[in-house]
């Protein structure tokens, strides 16, 4: 025993590992204005009956961005809440047939 304690070698070097992976993660998911978040904590407690001896531990927490969307509802006489159905997607038309030549509308 006789590295320092750091954040890069706590707990065998877990934190700094799962530090790394989640970085990645949390910034793909990441679109303009939003954030995500990693949270850690680091425990001391000192073993019973000794002078010289402390046990670490840490937890990491993370928040992805959250989707955030609004609709309105109509409540009704027994409570039920109605909305809009969703709306259709639009028909994709394809121009050119499966040989890759432009499709004229006719045969």
């Amino acid at each position: 025993m006789d590295l320092n304690l750091s954040l890069s070698n706590l707990c065998g070097g877990q934190l700094e590992e799962q530090f790394q992976e989640l970085v990645p993660k949390i910034i793909s998911q990441l679109k303009e204005g939003q954030k995500g978040t990693i949270s850690i904590s680091i425990d001391f407690k000192r073993v019973p009956e000794t002078t010289t001896m402390v046990t670490t531990s840490y937890s990491l927490s993370h928040k992805f961005p959250s989707v955030k969307k609004t609709s309105f509802c109509q409540v009704t006489g027994d409570n039920r809440l109605k909305t809009e159905p969703p709306k259709e997607k639009p028909k994709l038309v394809n121009m050119f047939d499966a040989t890759g030549t432009e499709n004229k509308g006719g045969n």
